[in-house]
């Protein structure tokens, strides 16, 4: 009788323990460093390029841009972290701009919106990107792959394998870091 008491005893903690840790609240300080909307502050090439054509080679893709016909500015690109019933990062990313269905590239720079699915853990406070063929095929069409995604003191770091036309008509492939800073909680 002792021996059922005590199972039963143990099985009703086991229980409660198992609940204790699924109703642990979210650790809402993280994720209100973490959520929010990023700007582009930073964007620089590991190799110096020359995509702008003025003859010199430079690694700080601000400086190297060629703009065209209503091109988004590198100013003005953004990231987004966001947790509601999916966890996701939405960001932009620079392409060499191409008429005629792909098929004339110029070394103008467009700009691409991605998503890419994050695992968010506000408990030990981490979070890391999803692994998804689709959306990595997806990001492959814009000369693109991403390699690295970090986050730290509200700066999202991403590390991508890029390739841009060249205005000499050749593709340079690049390791491109952009860095994205915190500038506001609303999505």
């Amino acid at each position: 009788m002792m021996k059922k008491i005590a199972l039963l005893l143990f099985l009703c903690l086991s229980i409660s323990c198992a609940k204790d840790d699924e109703g642990k609240p979210e650790n809402q300080a993280y994720l209100d460093q973490l959520l929010g909307r990023y700007q582009l502050r930073a964007a620089y090439l590991e190799n110096p390029i020359d995509l702008n054509g003025d003859g010199i080679a430079g690694t700080n893709l601000f400086q190297e841009v060629e703009y065209c016909n209503m091109s988004k500015h590198l100013e003005s690109y953004w990231c987004t972290i966001i947790k509601v019933n999916i966890q996701y990062i939405d960001f932009e990313i620079p392409y060499s701009d191409h008429y005629n269905n792909f098929q004339e590239y110029s070394n103008c720079l467009r700009h691409k919106d991605v998503r890419r699915e994050l695992n968010i853990n506000s408990q030990n406070e981490s979070v890391a990107l999803v692994p998804n063929e689709y959306e990595e095929d997806f990001m492959l069409t814009y000369q693109a792959k991403l390699i690295d995604f970090t986050w730290e003191d509200r700066i999202v770091y991403l590390t991508l394998e890029k390739e841009f036309y060249t205005p000499n008509g050749e593709w340079a492939t690049v390791i491109l870091y952009m860095e994205y800073e915190w500038v506001s909680s609303a999505t």
